[in-house]
């Protein structure tokens, strides 16, 4: 009797791939509502409560930079060798449970130890180098619109600011981290044990083709599909001797440490204009509002334009927002408006890019290495960002010089686009 190969899977509904998205969302929702973009909110009550200065409390947000650039590249390699369904959910029980602990501290350096422990699951959990890897194996031709929107959960998570703000009025501060902390765990978990790390487990290849598809035939699919793609690629040691490694880690870190800043200051820096704490905080939900304008714009505009000008824009963008702060005293809502929105656009575009680009120059085989290399990097240079401004309020009572630092940086920042190659694309 002749036996006949199994018929592929019908597709039917929406590819498993975009499930896959959604679950790379409410993921980072959850974690950067209570540890990132989100915890702006939380900020100013910590600081009532226990008198601490800015510096001291930036100190913890750098030792969180400190700790993420120094596990990024081992998280990178672990993804690539465990796979990074295990690290998600690992990640998400840390970051949960530790922000219920985060809700109890009593002093400094309980604020400190609790958040260098949950900043290891954060690293492991969000959009930074898990996520990506598992997004890129479901996508090839249109990676860079799914890492885009995958990356989108902290849009959601940081506007999560203003409500929390008025939670933690109406209940304090403590209650609703823990709570918020306890949700965290749960639902990440669950997810983490749903979720499929690659399309071939359910008979399909990326983008739901099937596993025998003809290689890409059209000028638009042979961009989105260059010859370092699929499971090849280059070794470790191959990406660090590239120029491009080195050139896009130098213009990411100065794009984190001109923006990092702003993600722990934000709301107080508007507070010390005048504004009222619940209008500040508004300011920060449109930061993360806008960048949703970014992270889905870049990584669309990355599967079929070259990516330096992608990144030119947004590093043009961010230099600008702050520029701006510099030239008018944004001491209203709606003279924070353009600041927030050019801000938002430019930092979502910086973050969803970065994956996208690392898979087209370095390929699959070692992405997860790739990545972490670059984000251990550039997170270790976000030290300096809220240190700068947390110093310079605490020693001036104003942020003007550290703005003036960061734009500057910035703009200085592009000039390593003009030494960056263009993407290799299949001939």
């Amino acid at each position: 009797m002749t036996e006949h190969p199994p018929e592929p899977p019908v597709r039917r509904g929406v590819f498993a791939g975009w499930w896959i998205v959604g679950a790379s969302i409410l993921t980072n929702t959850l974690t950067t509502a209570v540890f990132a973009q989100g915890f702006q909110a939380f900020i100013p009550f910590i600081l009532d409560t226990f008198g601490w200065t800015r510096t001291q409390l930036s100190g913890a947000f750098s030792f969180r930079q400190v700790e993420s650039g120094a596990v990024g590249p081992a998280l990178g390699f672990l993804v690539d060798r465990v796979g990074p369904r295990k690290l998600i959910i690992a990640g998400g029980l840390i970051v949960g449970i530790g922000v219920m602990a985060l809700s109890q501290v009593r002093a400094l350096w309980h604020f400190y130890l609790v958040f260098i422990i949950i900043s290891a699951g954060f690293s492991a959990a969000n959009h930074s180098i898990t996520w990506p890897v598992i997004i890129s194996r479901w996508f090839r031709r249109h990676r860079g619109r799914a890492v885009g929107i995958a990356t989108t959960g902290p849009i959601i998570g940081g506007a999560m600011a203003l409500p929390s703000t008025l939670m933690i009025q109406a209940w304090g501060w403590r209650p609703v981290l823990f709570a918020l902390g306890a949700i965290t765990a749960v639902v990440v978990v669950i997810l983490g044990l749903l979720i499929k790390e690659r399309p071939e487990e359910l008979g399909y290849g990326p983008d739901g083709d099937p596993l025998d598809a003809p290689p890409p035939s059209t000028s638009t699919e042979r961009a989105a599909a260059p010859a370092r793609d699929g499971d090849q690629g280059l070794s470790v040691r191959q990406v660090l001797r590239s120029r491009e490694f080195w050139l896009f880690t130098l213009f990411l870190g100065a794009m984190n440490i001109s923006s990092n800043g702003f993600n722990v200051h934000q709301i107080l820096y508007f507070e010390s204009l005048g504004m009222a704490r619940t209008t500040a905080a508004a300011t920060a939900v449109i930061v993360v509002v806008a960048s949703g304008i970014g992270r889905i714009g870049a990584g669309a505009l990355a599967d079929y334009v070259d990516y330096r000008i992608v990144l030119l824009g947004m590093g043009v963008m961010m230099a600008g927002s702050q520029f701006y702060l510099l030239a008018v005293r944004a001491d209203t809502i709606l003279l924070a408006l353009p600041f927030a929105v050019v801000m938002g656009t430019a930092f979502g575009g910086v973050i969803s890019i970065r994956p996208v680009v690392a898979s087209r120059l370095y390929g699959l085989r070692n992405l997860g290495a790739a990545i972490g290399l670059l984000n251990g990097a550039t997170l270790a240079a976000g030290v300096a960002g809220p240190l700068m401004m947390g110093i310079a309020f605490d020693l001036r009572g104003s942020y003007d010089l550290a703005i003036w630092a960061a734009a500057a940086l910035a703009a200085t920042a592009l000039v390593m686009l003009l030494f960056m190659r263009p993407l290799r694309k299949e001939v």
